[in-house]
């Protein structure tokens, strides 16, 4: 689209206030970010979380990006947490590597102040391919579910609970949350899985619309938590 170069800007607002026309151009690029894309995804994602970011060049849409935080109780805290909701989030190949995907994500999940700067919290995201997981594995390497990895109990238990803020259904011993039946698509990116990611990734079924729960503590998880009899 030759907008290597272009400003863009990047806005907020409530999943649920998303227009008709934006809601046909935030489709339009997830179509033309996955193959075979389906667009009841977004609505499901607009109704699930409650902000959507959108960033425009020359008013273009050219990325976007669906997330929350909430503060919540969690399994075996004394206290409520901030727990950050990843959505689905696309960006034009025009302006890929200039961190849209990074700085929507962090305006969604600080929407309302919840993200806080003195202590950890949880980043949770559903991933459904080797790619995206790397995304969060570049944030910390104690990302659950990891390469070889066995899930403890502990963290079995925040996967149910986290589970059920994304509305979703999950086996909590490997993280695989069920999908619709029908694939959300299949991103139109070359990328070659490690070994690793491939035994990660081997019960995700993408025809059936699956994806891999992933969830890290950010900057450091509380003591027990990388313990395998958590």
């Amino acid at each position: 689209m030759g907008l290597t170069d272009t400003p863009v800007r990047i806005a907020v607002q409530e999943s649920g206030a998303i227009e008709p026309g934006l809601r046909d151009d935030i489709v339009a690029l997830f179509r033309a970010s996955y193959r075979d894309a389906d667009a009841s995804y977004i609505d499901t994602s607009a109704e699930r979380l409650r902000y959507v970011a959108t960033a425009h060049a020359d008013g273009t849409l050219v990325g976007f990006g669906f997330g929350e935080t909430r503060i919540v109780p969690l399994p075996r805290m004394d206290e409520a947490q901030v727990v950050a909701l990843a959505g689905i989030s696309c960006v034009d190949a025009g302006v890929r590597q200039r961190g849209l995907f990074s700085e929507m994500a962090m305006k969604t999940l600080s929407q309302g102040g919840h993200i806080p700067s003195d202590r950890s919290f949880l980043f949770c995201g559903r991933m459904a391919h080797a790619l995206s997981y790397r995304t969060i594995r570049r944030m910390t390497p104690h990302c659950v579910p990891a390469p070889g990895v066995a899930i403890s109990s502990w963290q079995q238990e925040m996967i149910v609970v986290v589970a059920r803020l994304f509305g979703v259904d999950v086996d909590p011993t490997t993280g695989i949350v069920a999908g619709s039946g029908v694939p959300v698509g299949f991103p139109r990116v070359a990328f070659t899985p490690t070994p690793e990611e491939r035994v990660l990734f081997a019960g995700v079924d993408r025809t059936r619309g699956d994806s891999l729960l992933t969830m890290a503590w950010l900057p450091t998880s509380p003591p027990g938590w990388d313990d395998a009899e958590a």
